[in-house]
């Protein structure tokens, strides 16, 4: 062996000793409560940045950064889409060690109920419910319906002529349903709109009647007194029991003879599995961060009010929640195609095909394209196998080191000389990047 195999293989054994040692330590601190967390904590937010949801989590990161007790920071991954069922489904699927949450509000209940998502928060840990958003109608200034009670006769005189701003599945749907049923033989049209901005611009621009926002979109979307009134909106009503400080001018439903109490809550979800202990400490985080002065302060810019609950206290509320707007659930299209069954299906056919076309005439290549065809063939194989065991939740380390292995003992045409500096180098690879990524650069890996 020459002298630079020697010095690489013992430069390799000392930094991988010292890798392991590192891994060692935090798989030992993770396992207990006292030293969770001991990497950034993965905070998916299933929506786009800037909005509700995302503005509150940035608030709640904002404080954990800044206190000296906890020396983790918590990193947000926005993925919208789905009806917030896309950034549900990653953290659905993640290792259940407490490093990677979902922050999420009623939508989480209401997806389900409407067939937009199979799982609900039951496949998931709930971890803890920390704020919840106060709900107004809000109609143009110059609009008929300048109370709940006109609105909803409105919509009973005229079943459907009413235009009401909300997706079909999400919760404002499911809060206005239960404005329906307080009103028998009421009606509404329902408009899918997206995004809060477009409810409003939809609004101002006469295409909607009417809409739900939190008090806080409320707040920031009305325009100055005396702004004309056909260019700015007003709210009739709030949806909680008690009105609300940030408009306190903004009647309850109650108040106007119509038994509604409804907020749309924040919670904080793990994957289901994920310890006990982990389960813990991240409650201790939260429950620190909305104690924050400056946490209380913000919440209250946005009318947000600061309720927490966890443990059967919480198990308890999304219970109750779930089964008051079940009545409400909207059946699932039918008559769909399996799409996944039938992609992958094609794709075994196809497969069949290439082989009952090729697999006999590999005689006739020659050895060198029947080598290189063979050593593609069996790379892109290890590196689909690699993919798929990140998806099913295999470690990084674990799927990385072998994949990395077998790449490279192949390439080496398995080379017995060239075993250990292969195996030394996949080991090295796969614990340095993973150091550098969840150490240095604070990024979570699965």
């Amino acid at each position: 062996m020459s002298s630079s195999r020697i010095l690489f293989s013992i430069v390799s054994s000392v930094l991988i000793c010292g890798l392991l040692g590192w891994k060692v330590l935090n798989w030992r601190s993770g396992s207990g409560s006292l030293q969770f967390p001991n990497q950034p904590i993965q905070v998916v937010v299933p929506y786009s940045a800037g909005g509700g949801t995302d503005t509150f989590v940035r608030i709640i990161e904002k404080s954990i950064a800044a206190n000296e007790k906890f020396t983790q920071p918590f990193v947000i991954l926005n993925q919208p889409g789905g009806g917030s069922t896309i950034g549900g489904r990653y953290v659905l699927g993640s290792r259940p060690d407490g490093y990677r949450l979902l922050c999420n509000n009623d939508a989480l209940i209401a997806a389900q109920l409407a067939g937009i998502a199979n799982f609900g928060y039951e496949e998931l840990t709930p971890v803890a419910q920390l704020g919840t958003m106060s709900l107004v109608l809000i109609v143009r200034e110059d609009s008929p319906y300048q109370g709940l009670r006109s609105l909803l006769e409105a919509a009973k005189e005229n079943p459907n002529s009413v235009r009401f701003g909300a997706d079909i599945g999400s919760p404002a749907y499911f809060y206005a349903k239960e404005l329906e049923e307080t009103s028998p033989g009421s009606r509404f049209n329902y408009i899918s709109t997206g995004g809060g901005q477009k409810r409003y611009s939809h609004i101002l621009g006469g295409h909607l009647d009417v809409g739900i926002f939190s008090v806080g979109e409320f707040v920031g979307y009305r325009s100055p007194e005396g702004t004309p009134k056909d260019q700015n909106i007003k709210a009739i009503t709030i949806l909680t029991a008690e009105r609300n400080l940030g408009v306190p001018e903004v009647p309850t439903a109650t108040e106007q003879g119509f038994a509604i109490d409804n907020g749309n809550s924040y919670y904080w979800f793990a994957p289901k599995g994920t310890p006990q202990a982990a389960v813990d400490k991240l409650r201790e985080i939260l429950d620190a961060a909305r104690q924050d002065p400056t946490v209380v302060a913000e919440l209250k810019k946005l009318s947000i009010t600061p309720d927490y609950r966890f443990g059967e206290e919480l198990d308890r509320y999304l219970r109750v929640k779930k089964e008051s707007l079940k009545r409400f659930a909207v059946s699932p299209p039918s008559g769909l195609p399996d799409f996944p069954a039938w992609i992958i299906g094609i794709v075994l056919c196809l497969a069949a095909l290439v082989f009952l076309k090729y697999g006999r005439n590999h005689i006739k290549i020659s050895d060198t394209d029947y080598g290189g065809s063979k050593l593609a063939i069996l790379i892109v194989a290890i590196l689909l196998t690699y993919i798929i065991c990140l998806q099913l939740g295999v470690s990084y380390v674990y799927a990385t080191i072998p994949a990395i292995f077998l790449i490279g003992i192949n390439l080496a045409e398995w080379n017995k000389q060239k075993l250990l500096p292969v195996a030394q180098l996949s080991i090295l690879f796969s614990l340095g990047s993973e150091f550098v990524f969840t150490v240095i650069f604070s990024v979570p890996l699965p």
